[in-house]
């Protein structure tokens, strides 16, 4: 699994899948797709491929990876720092 501070660094877009599974569970799947500082090209990091029991689990652990305190920039700066 990708280091999360490293990814965020650069992130263009995330891509999510949630699956409901046979078992009545869900299979979430969480990638982000950055660019590489040293060559033109865009790199796809999985940052969360596992199990959880309900929907709500999901989302629980969504909030955790995707938590405002784990971006490198405070959230009210974002805007700034991308000239807006």
């Amino acid at each position: 699994m990708a280091d999360i501070a490293t990814t965020r660094k650069a992130v263009w877009f995330y891509n999510l899948e949630v699956a409901l599974l046979v078992d009545g569970g869900y299979q979430v799947s969480l990638t982000a797709t950055t660019v590489d500082e040293e060559e033109p090209q865009l790199i796809c990091q999985e940052i969360l491929d596992e199990r959880a029991a309900t929907i709500d689990d999901v989302i629980a652990r969504l909030a955790q990876v995707l938590s405002i305190s784990s971006c490198p920039l405070p959230y009210h700066d974002v805007g700034a720092a991308a000239g807006k």
